[in-house]
């Protein structure tokens, strides 16, 4: 295994081809700045780019996936951070390596469109995914583009107007998830998951999500 590090994502390369992704601000319940969802946009074209990655593991510091936007530094639809953002989603909108997120804790807002573009979550009974922005007078495209995209108009409309949390119960129910563990097994299930992904012989995850996305338009 090798690994590398900055200030807000820490990436590990394992020689099983698992590469894992961890948000790194944990005092802050991994809220995204725009130095953290640019490094993040970078660290994904990079694994796009690496031979050697065959499958994608994410999930936070600290036992919380990530609690949205921080508002203590950034704003919605400030252009910075919107710019950051809209390169993240093109970029995991083109990704073609399997990616697992593990869902401890909360997903909010901006950090639930993130979670919505893995393409199997394992979450928590106590998890909670939040599409909230419609209640601060705020649009969300980046959530509107992977439900629409993934899981049809009556999700969306479910999701982002009624603006509630959805636990683990309600994930797996609705489809969101692939499976949920108890609380403290997020994150060893989703790796055990992503472990045998990267372990099919020839690439065989990648080729199938490549073939999927030949055939099916996910959001630019």
């Amino acid at each position: 295994m090798s690994s590398s590090e900055s200030d807000v994502v820490i990436v590990r390369h394992h020689h099983s081809g698992r590469l894992d992704i961890e948000l790194n601000r944990p005092e802050r319940k991994n809220a995204l700045t725009v130095p953290m969802v640019t490094q993040l946009a970078r660290t994904f074209a990079d694994a796009q780019d690496d031979d050697t990655v065959t499958a994608v593991l994410l999930y936070g510091a600290g036992g919380c996936f990530s609690s949205g936007l921080d508002l203590a530094e950034v704003r919605p639809g400030e252009p910075k951070i919107t710019a950051a953002i809209s390169d993240l989603h093109t970029t995991l909108s083109g990704f073609e390596k399997p990616l697992i997120g593990a869902l401890e804790r909360a997903a909010v807002n901006g950090a639930a469109a993130i979670a919505l573009a893995c393409d199997l979550l394992v979450v928590g009974e106590a998890s909670f995914l939040m599409v909230g922005e419609a209640e601060m007078g705020v649009a969300a495209p980046n959530n509107l583009q992977w439900l629409l995209a993934k899981y049809g108009v009556n999700q969306a409309l479910q999701l982002t107007l009624a603006c509630e949390r959805q636990y683990g119960p309600d994930l797996l129910r609705r489809g969101f998830a692939y499976a949920m563990v108890p609380d403290e097994q997020v994150v060893s299930r989703a790796t055990e998951l992503t472990d045998k992904i990267a372990a099919y012989p020839n690439g065989g995850g990648i080729a199938m999500k490549q073939a999927i996305l030949t055939r099916k338009t996910l959001p630019v």
